[in-house]
């Protein structure tokens, strides 16, 4: 009996020893900096320099300005449905925030970073570069965290806002949920050659509720994005600095705001949307079914046409 429990054990820890030896052994998955500039620059980006670290952004189209900001792990290209439904009544701009997508980090090399105040600054530098005196701000899951956090920064600016699955509450415990793969033991050795591609689409089967509606090629991009140089350590950085803004400041926003929720996030649940709907003032509410944590890419056209609408108003 005791050689075939440790013949079993064996078998146990080969299972366990191989798709990891597999992981450690692959070839390098890490995109350099100039290769992913090049495959993913628009026409309509711009690149600009900020405490030595580059910034990304895209800018089309004439009106109101439109600022999107996308959640963790995303970039500029999470937009890109919403972005054609606006451009053609707003000046719409897409930010890739800083250690996301195409923009790099500032202090990337300094021991301690005041995410808090790192972004803060940020948002203050990118109101001012692009010289806008009234603003809509769109946010989803972490960008929606910066973008209520920038509307109370900046109430003379943000004259709008729009919450998509937004992070706002419990934000430690969603946190945690969202890094807790990153925090796996021995993870860091499989990130140093950069996020697996079955990693991304595991991730993209979470975030939506009807997974037949997962595009695998961008996907594939999200991944690219993920492994550009820098990316991976900075988003590691940010979920270990346990740096939230304070929750109860929710109930100071002063602007017409717009809550979308699909109704199956398992990122962040929809009881938020209720507690934002609660907090804010006259907020709207929109609960989409059969939707997860990205209504603008799983349900694109509900979300451009309650958007359209409350911003005409």
């Amino acid at each position: 009996m005791k050689k075939w429990l440790k013949i079993a054990a064996l078998i146990v820890l080969a299972l366990i020893a191989i798709p990891v030896l597999v992981l450690l052994l692959r070839p390098s998955q890490l995109v350099a900096k100039a290769d992913a500039r090049q495959l993913f620059t628009l026409p309509t980006s711009h690149f600009i320099q900020w405490r030595g670290a580059e910034l990304h952004y895209t800018d089309e189209g004439e009106g109101i300005p439109v600022i999107m900001v996308h959640g963790y792990g995303g970039s500029y290209r999470n937009w890109q449905k919403l972005n054609d439904s606006l451009k053609t009544q707003y000046r719409v701009i897409r930010l890739d925030l800083p250690g996301f997508g195409l923009s790099d980090l500032p202090g990337a090399g300094q021991e301690k970073i005041d995410f808090l105040k790192l972004y803060a600054d940020y948002f203050t530098f990118m109101l001012d570069t692009l010289h806008v005196d009234s603003v809509y701000m769109i946010g989803n899951s972490m960008g929606g965290m910066m973008s209520w956090n920038a509307t109370l920064q900046h109430p003379d600016k943000v004259k709008k806002l729009v919450l998509i699955g937004s992070a706002g509450y419990e934000l430690e415990k969603i946190a945690q949920g969202v890094s807790k793969l990153m925090n796996v033991p021995g993870m860091g050795l499989v990130y140093s050659k950069g996020m697996p591609l079955s990693m991304s689409e595991g991730g993209a089967r979470k975030v939506y509720a009807d997974t037949s509606k997962i595009n695998h090629k961008e996907v594939a991009n999200n991944n690219k994005l993920w492994n550009r140089e820098g990316n991976l350590e900075a988003a590691y950085r940010l979920m270990q600095s346990h740096q939230f803004p304070d929750s109860s400041r929710i109930r100071d926003i002063a602007v017409p705001t717009l809550i979308i929720w699909g109704r199956n996030d398992r990122i962040v649940p929809v009881e938020h949307a209720y507690k934002f709907q609660r907090d804010i003032k006259g907020a709207q509410l929109m609960v989409i079914d059969t939707c997860g944590h990205v209504p603008m890419i799983e349900r694109p056209t509900e979300t451009a046409s309650a958007i359209r609408s409350f911003l005409a108003e």
